[in-house]
């Protein structure tokens, strides 16, 4: 089953406009009681992280909604992000994105080798940005904190073995 993805975008937009309403008013709002953890974690939707380091200008999270159920995970969970201001702020200046995954950009397919030498997570960022793969030569190493940043970022990653 294929999901046009305008349709889903309308349907998302139209969930946090009813779930949010209009949060430019003066009004302080109401404490909102922490909501249940649930009985396994989401496998799909954001992770709330925090607003965005100093050293990262944007970042873009990818997610995978293919149900009903994803689509509901991804709204409560940026629901969660909204509710810190500073995420909230990187939300609407555009700074914190998404993207669903397994819908390529133009010039997907690509991928950047790396031959020697140690990959860092703002290697991984620019790989991600730029929609390609990351192919790993026998002598290069990736970091624990680069492939957490990777499988966060939703960016492919080969080795080649000699």
């Amino acid at each position: 089953m294929s999901i046009d993805r305008d349709a889903l975008r309308q349907m998302v937009r139209e969930v946090i406009r009813e779930a949010v309403g209009d949060l430019s008013s003066a009004a302080p709002p109401a404490p909102v009681p922490p909501a249940p953890a649930p009985a396994s974690p989401p496998s799909q939707g954001p992770v709330a992280t925090g607003p965005l380091t100093a050293d990262e200008r944007s970042r873009v999270d990818t997610v995978r909604i293919t149900s009903d159920r994803d689509l509901d995970v991804f709204v409560r969970n940026l629901l969660r992000l909204f509710e810190n201001p500073k995420t909230r702020a990187d939300l609407r200046q555009g700074r914190l994105s998404f993207r669903l995954a397994g819908t390529g950009r133009p010039g997907a397919g690509s991928s950047r080798r790396i031959e020697r030498g140690a990959v860092t997570e703002r290697q991984i960022a620019d790989i991600a940005a730029s929609g390609a793969a990351l192919v790993l030569g026998p002598r290069a190493v990736l970091t624990p904190l680069a492939r957490e940043r990777a499988r966060a970022l939703g960016v492919t990653i080969h080795k080649e073995r000699t």
